[in-house]
């Protein structure tokens, strides 16, 4: 389990950390060991070999962090491992305050959640390697560098991929989507950002369970505040005045998931962001506001049949007509990828 105590993980254990990577290094130059012998590929990595508390094992951290989100950052560093192995990996830290009266159960609150999200597995979705207390007064995830970057940014370098293999990423999101439903995880930010790709072009999703996480560790939990850069992606009822004013707050669903997933077929079949034409997020925002969906594309890489699923995803939260992911994978499957 991860360490309730992170400033002796800063103290002691930082410190045999920092004398155990000057040792390696110092034997890597005695013994003329390349960089690319040391460096191994994540999908050859055990996840039950890699232990929970990686304090004193992450190093290399760039001066900068590589992304910077509405409550989190993500670095770029490296894990060190056995006695000549190392894995680049990507530290997400969740910003906070060292003064936090409610930082202990907030710590085991992330200790449950890494435990949880380390048992899951699947050929499309990130692993979580554990947690490491050297980025912040709260612990941070550690998982694989993805080198291909996000979904938008593929799609955006990549405006000539045919259909058969914008129907083969489709079908690698909506199976790692089927998978954490599967077992009850509620992504919560499906977006073009949270999906990664490596350098053959295959996806997989990240940040899964990660919102409702961090919402929980905010005074003011504005779920519409929270959601930040996944507007365009969002279901519009996360949006919505409750009912009553001493009504349950809107919450994260199985069913926002699959609006969420409507928007990454539209995304992935046209190569478009949904609302595209619209620049600024907040005027997106006032657009859900008016009940504008993204318009359909002019491109005829969406047939009229995938434009009604699509549209079928995007049914209000009333109307109840939203399919489940298995659902979706079964009509994806169905489709001539040509």
């Amino acid at each position: 389990m991860l360490s309730t105590e992170p400033d002796d993980r800063g103290g002691l254990s930082g410190l045999l950390g920092r004398a155990l990577r000057g040792s390696w290094r110092l034997v890597g130059q005695l013994y003329g060991t390349s960089k690319e012998q040391k460096i191994v590929e994540w999908q050859s990595i055990d996840l039950a070999t890699v232990p929970q508390d990686l304090t004193g094992n992450i190093f290399g951290k760039e001066p900068y962090p590589a992304s910077i989100g509405t409550f989190s950052d993500v670095w770029r560093c490296l894990y060190l491992f056995g006695q000549t192995q190392e894995l680049t990996v990507a530290v997400k830290t969740i910003r906070g305050h060292r003064v936090d009266e409610s930082r202990p159960v907030k710590i085991k609150t992330l200790q449950d959640q890494v435990e949880r999200w380390k048992t899951l597995v699947h050929g499309n979705i990130l692993p979580v390697y554990g947690a490491t207390f050297e980025f912040g007064p709260l612990p941070s995830l550690v998982c694989p560098w993805m080198d291909g970057g996000s979904l938008t940014h593929h799609l955006d370098t990549h405006p000539d991929l045919s259909p058969e293999k914008r129907h083969e990423i489709l079908l690698q999101i909506c199976g790692g989507l089927c998978y954490l439903h599967s077992e009850e995880v509620i992504h919560g930010q499906l977006n073009g950002s949270n999906i990664l790709m490596d350098r053959k072009g295959n996806a997989y999703l990240a940040d899964f369970g990660f919102l409702p996480v961090v919402l929980d560790f905010r005074t003011a939990p504005y779920l519409s505040t929270a959601i930040g850069n996944s507007v365009r992606w969002a279901a519009p009822e996360l949006f919505e005045i409750p009912d009553t004013t001493d009504g349950p707050p809107l919450q994260l669903t199985v069913q926002s998931d699959i609006y969420s997933l409507g928007s990454i077929i539209l995304q992935v079949l046209s190569g478009d962001i949904p609302y595209h034409e619209i620049k600024r997020d907040d005027q997106v925002l006032y657009a859900i506001a008016q009940g504008m969906k993204p318009s359909r594309p002019e491109t005829s890489n969406v047939t009229d049949e995938q434009w009604e699923y699509i549209q079928q995803c995007w049914s209000s939260r009333r109307e109840n007509r939203r399919p489940s992911a298995t659902e979706v994978y079964a009509f994806l499957t169905s489709q001539h990828s040509g």
